[in-house]
């Protein structure tokens, strides 16, 4: 589980972030990024649609997810972003080392890491 200053939870902010944020993508995930005016930790939401599986699948990808992000969470640089992360089909089945492989990719590639 990510601290919850690290966490993204209101729907009114995941719906701010789709319609203002940037987004980047490769074959597993995809990237949004929204700079926020004031300054604070980075915050982090995870998303994975109903179609690619059942709840139990559907939990154990975000667990995938969060536990990939967290030993990156001191190194994003601007400190006033939020960040959604949105699973693709082809993730499921991907091992661990991949799926943080590609988001680490994603948040270089976003200039959130060196």
């Amino acid at each position: 589980m990510l601290p919850q200053i690290y966490r993204l939870k209101n729907k009114i902010d995941f719906k701010k972030i789709y319609q203002n944020g940037k987004s980047l993508a490769n074959p597993y995930i995809v990237i949004y990024v929204f700079k926020k005016p004031v300054a604070g930790n980075p915050r982090i939401g995870f998303s994975v649609s109903k179609k690619l599986g059942c709840a139990v699948c559907r939990n154990k990808i975000k667990r995938r997810m969060r536990e990939a992000i967290k030993p990156y969470l001191k190194l994003i640089k601007p400190n006033n972003v939020d960040i959604i992360f949105i699973a693709r089909f082809k993730i499921k089945g991907i091992s661990f080392k991949l799926v943080e492989k590609n988001m680490v990719n994603l948040l270089k590639r976003t200039n959130l890491l060196d």
